[in-house]
C-alpha cells in the first residue's frame, strides 16, 4: 500500500508540476499580451493626444493661400486668342457718382454682357477652394445651394502679365431666384498652371429689405486694378473710397497708390514707398474673426489693427485692438477724433505676405 500510496503521492507531484507549468506558460502569455495591449493602447493614447494637439495648433493657424485638391487639378486654358483685351470693367467707377448716375452703370447691360463673355465654362467643386478676403476667409456658398446649377465657374478667357496669367472665377447664387446671376468674381494669379492668390473684384449681393451692396471693378491698361465699394440701404446710399490692387513680382495682389509718402484717409494712414505699402500702418477696419460669445463687451465691429508691410506685402506680427470711438446721435457715424486703442483682442503673424498663426488673448 505504502509503494502504491507513493506512486499516487508522485504522480500527484507530477500532475501538480505540470499544472504548474501549465499555468505559469499561460500567464506570461496573458502578460505578454497585457504588455502588447498596454503598448497598443499606448499607442492610441498618443495618437489621439497628437491629433487633439494639432487640432488645436491647426485651430489658430489660418492658411490664407488658395487651397485645391491635388487629384482633381483646375484646367486654365492657354490659349493666346482667348486674351482679354484692357482696359475692361466699370471705366466710370473712378467718378464719385451720385445714386442717379450709378444706378444706370450698375445695370449697364453691356458691361454684364462682357462679363458673361469671360465664357465660365470650367466648373468648380464648392468643396475644393477656399476663397480668402482681405482679413479673413468666407466660403461664398453652402451646401444648401441649389444642386441643380454649378456654382463656382472659371473662365476660359484670361489676362497675361509677364510670366503670370489672370483668370476670372465666378460665384453664382442660385438660392433665391430662379435664375443664377454672378455674385462674386475673383481674378486668380497663375504661374504655369499653379495658384498663387486671388482678389475679389466684383460683387452683387442682395440683403434683406431691399439692402444692396456691389463691388465695381476696372483694369487698366498698365494692369492696375481699381476697386470701389456702393452700398444701398436706408441711408439710402453710401459710396466708400477708391482702391486700387496690382500684381507684385511674387505673384500676390497688393495695394497700389499713385503716389509716395504718407498717407492718411478715414480708415488707414502709414508711408507709401514704390506705390507700395511700407512699414508701420494704422487701420480701422470692420472685423468678422472676433467670437462675440467669448468677447460680450466687443459691441462695435470695427478694430484697432497695427500692421507692417514690406514691399506691399504683410510681414511681422499684427495686432488687433478693440477700437473705442463715439458716434454722432444724428447721422449714427462714428466721431473720427474720438478713435482710440482699446484692449489686445488676438495677433498674427505674416511671413513674406504669408499668414502663419492667429492666436486670440485669454
Amino acid at each position: 500500500m505504502l509503494k502504491d500510496g507513493n506512486k499516487v503521492i508522485s504522480a500527484g507531484i507530477k500532475i501538480n508540476v505540470n499544472v504548474m507549468i501549465a499555468i505559469s506558460v499561460i500567464q506570461n502569455i496573458i502578460l505578454g499580451y497585457m504588455h502588447k495591449i498596454n503598448i497598443a493602447w499606448f499607442v492610441v493614447v498618443l495618437f489621439l493626444f497628437s491629433s487633439y494637439s494639432k487640432a488645436q495648433t491647426n485651430r489658430k493657424v489660418i492658411d490664407s493661400v488658395v487651397h485645391v485638391a491635388v487629384n482633381e487639378p483646375i484646367y486654365f486654358n492657354t490659349n493666346k486668342t482667348d486674351r482679354v483685351t484692357l482696359p475692361f470693367g466699370y471705366s466710370a467707377i473712378s467718378k464719385e457718382l451720385g445714386i442717379d448716375s450709378m444706378l444706370p452703370m450698375v445695370e449697364n447691360d453691356g458691361m454684364i454682357k462682357d462679363m458673361n463673355a469671360l465664357r465660365f465654362d470650367q466648373p468648380v467643386k464648392k468643396d475644393l477652394v477656399l476663397l480668402p478676403e482681405e482679413y479673413d476667409i468666407f466660403l461664398p456658398f453652402s451646401r444648401d445651394v441649389n444642386e441643380k446649377y454649378s456654382d463656382i465657374k472659371i473662365s476660359s478667357r484670361f489676362l497675361c502679365y509677364g510670366a503670370y496669367s489672370m483668370y476670372f472665377m465666378a460665384v453664382y447664387n442660385t438660392v433665391r431666384y430662379a435664375h443664377p446671376f454672378i455674385e462674386k468674381m475673383y481674378l486668380i494669379s497663375t504661374k504655369k498652371g499653379q495658384l498663387i492668390d486671388m482678389k475679389r473684384i466684383y460683387l452683387h449681393h442682395e440683403g434683406e429689405m431691399g439692402n444692396t451692396n456691389y463691388t465695381l471693378f476696372n483694369i487698366d491698361k498698365n494692369y492696375i486694378i481699381s476697386l470701389r465699394d456702393y452700398e444701398f440701404s436706408e441711408d439710402p446710399f453710401r459710396i466708400k473710397p477708391l482702391h486700387k490692387y496690382r500684381l507684385l513680382p511674387s505673384g500676390k495682389f497688393s495695394r497700389y497708390y499713385d503716389h509716395d509718402g504718407f498717407y492718411k484717409n478715414d480708415e488707414e494712414q502709414g508711408m507709401v514707398k514704390n506705390h507700395n505699402r511700407e512699414g508701420k500702418w494704422i487701420e480701422f477696419k470692420l472685423n468678422s474673426c472676433i467670437d462675440l460669445q467669448n468677447y460680450p463687451t466687443f459691441t462695435d465691429p470695427y478694430s484697432y489693427l497695427e500692421a507692417t508691410y514690406k514691399n506691399g506685402l504683410p510681414v511681422g506680427k499684427w495686432k488687433f485692438y478693440k477700437l473705442l470711438q463715439k458716434y454722432n446721435e444724428e447721422t449714427g457715424m462714428p466721431i473720427l477724433e474720438t478713435r482710440q486703442k482699446g484692449q489686445l483682442i488676438y495677433t498674427e503673424v505674416y511671413r513674406e505676405g504669408r499668414l502663419e498663426k492667429r492666436e486670440f488673448q485669454d
